[in-house]
Formats: C-alpha cells, structure tokens, sequence
C-alpha cells in the first residue's frame, strides 16, 4: 500500500481503506499541522515534497496518505498529479497560523518562557485554542499586527500583510535592522537568540565573507555563521534614521564602571513582557541618568542608582538596559 501513494493519479483511491484501518490515528493535529505545511510550500506540493513532508511530520507514507485523503474528503485539498489547497483549506490553515502567531506574541509578552520555548509551546496551543479564547488574546495584546519574530498575523478576516525582505546585498560598514527573525530551525534560532537579536535589532556590520558576519551591538563585537542569515531578514538603514536612534551608539548597562554615570537610551527590544514592565516601572526609562551605588562582593548583582533610589539587579536583567556616558553632562562636584 505504501507505493500506491507514488502512483501518479491515485492518491486518494488508495487512502480509503487507510482511513477506515487508521481511525485513530491523531489525525486532527497532523491533519493541521499539513495543511499549515502546504500553505507555507507555496499551497501545492509534489508527490516527491509529500514523501519528504512524513519525514517532517514523523508519520510514514500510509500515515501521510490517510493525512491526505482526511484532507480531500474534508474539500481542504485536491490530489491530483500534485497536491494543491482549496480555498477552504487556505482559510484553515490561515485560521492556525493566526492561532499560533498571536499566541506566541502572548508568550512574549506576558510569560517567563525562553524565546527558544515560545515556538514550540505556540504549536501545541495553536490545535486546541477556541476562537473565542484567540480573539480575547488579540485584544488583550492590542491586536498586534506582528509576532515577536516579525512574521505577519493574518488578521481576523484572515488577509496577511506582506513579510519585509530586502534584496539589498549585504556589505560591511553598514547599518542593518532586523526585521524577521525565523524560529523553525530552533537551534539556528537559540544562536540567533542568545546574541540578543530580534525583530528591530539594529546591528553595524564590520566584515562579512562566506564563512561568518561579524557585527557591533548594543555596544559588543559578536559574530554569526553565515548560515544564519538563512534565518535573518534585514533592511538597510538609511543615513538619516541614524540621527533618531540614539541606542545604536549605546552599551549594555553591565559595562558602566565604579564611579562613572550614564544616561538611559531605552531597553533592548529582546527585553519583552513582565521584565520590560519591571525595568521601566523601577525608573530605568529614557533620559534617566544611572550610577553604580555598590557592587555585591561577588559583582553580581549590583545596586544601581537611577532617579533617586538605588535598585539591585542581577547581570541577566541590567544588560537590557542601554546606556550612553557621552550624554551625561559633567557636574560642579564632578568638575572639583
């Protein structure tokens, strides 16, 4: 029965019996999870692009023919020489990647989870998550237009904005904001992550070549495998942005010394949900000017004193915090 799903024009003459055999199979969520994997394939696929599609869905080729005749019966899908969505199968799998992209800007904003966890929890809640509870999401979130990787949500008559990609070519010595930043590889993505890049991340480049990108932000030197552009789209800056973007020039708050003073800028756009609120309710806002008041014997955490009180925060919290020394003006007592 497995080579039957290669036979050219006979997929789904061969999925009855498999469905009737396969009842119950988990079919709902692989049934979901295809439609979203047609969808973003370009909402056709090849018998060949189905066969490497089990290996993604974990399912063999009898599973994935069942997957596909549930789908046909369904009016979701066409099996003819290649697979093709109908237009009730694009609004389904418009309906979960809405679910899942709202849910995974609520885990941004509103809970502890790491970046690398929001992806794969939003899949699971994207299958079982009422439209009712989804809409009571997007309001509590102010109906965003984007999740926290820049994909576009489709809105809820389901038109989805267009995704930003430049076809600029990437040079060194020049500024880049990130304007998407792709989660489904999630060890490509921790990397990404741990540099603290993001959608709206803006980075110098300093030298690119086939190997790796290397790159200034928020005040230190890191560098990508270049296979992580893969996962990274960006616009160019243009020259007169610059002058309203102060924080490019900034670092993190982790590196002000004993005695020195600075100037806050604004929080690091990886800084999201309960933390971002925390810091900007504790004072660390733009404009404030920020002192060490006294290090712990162990440098970690540190007493700050920002707008009169002195706040203790540990390294994983300050380095959020963006500062500039060049905007702090010299006091008399500074001066004597």
């Amino acid at each position: 029965m497995a080579s039957t799903i290669n036979n050219k024009a006979h997929w789904w003459e061969a999925t009855k019996d498999l469905l009737t055999r396969n009842k119950h199979v988990d079919g709902k969520e692989l049934q979901e999870d295809f439609l979203k994997y047609i969808y973003e394939q370009g909402k056709t696929m090849t018998r060949q692009q189905v066969n490497e599609a089990a290996k993604d869905l974990h399912t063999n080729r009898e599973g994935m023919a069942a997957i596909v005749g549930a789908l046909v019966l369904a009016g979701e899908l066409t099996a003819n020489d290649a697979l093709a969505l109908t237009e009730k199968g694009c609004m389904h799998a418009l309906r979960l990647i809405r679910a899942h992209r709202i849910y995974e800007q609520y885990l941004a904003e509103h809970s502890g989870y790491a970046p690398s966890e929001w992806h794969e929890r939003a899949h699971r809640m994207e299958h079982r998550i009422t439209p009712d509870e989804q809409e009571r999401i997007a309001s509590l979130l102010g109906n965003p237009l984007f999740d926290p990787h820049g994909d576009p949500i489709p809105t809820p008559s389901l038109a989805v904005a267009d995704k930003s990609v430049s076809g600029e070519p990437i040079e060194a010595q020049t500024w880049w904001c990130i304007t998407h930043v792709e989660d489904d590889d999630k060890q490509l993505f921790t990397l990404i992550a741990e540099k603290g890049l993001t959608k709206d991340s803006v980075i110098f480049i300093t030298h690119i070549d086939n190997l790796a990108m290397m790159f200034n932000y928020e005040g230190e030197r890191f560098s990508l495998p270049i296979t992580a552009l893969e996962a990274i789209n960006m616009r160019p800056v243009a020259d007169s942005e610059l002058a309203n973007l102060p924080e490019i020039h900034a670092q993190r708050l982790i590196h002000l010394q004993a005695g020195e003073q600075a100037r806050i800028v604004g929080l690091s756009p990886a800084c999201r949900g309960a933390l971002r609120r925390r810091l900007l309710d504790l004072g660390f806002v733009k404009g404030s000017v920020v002192s060490i008041d006294m290090p712990s014997p162990m440098g970690n955490p540190i007493a700050y004193v920002v707008r009169g009180s002195a706040i203790a925060l540990r390294h994983e919290q300050a380095k959020f915090v963006l500062v500039r020394k060049d905007m702090v003006e010299v006091t008399e007592e500074k001066r004597q």
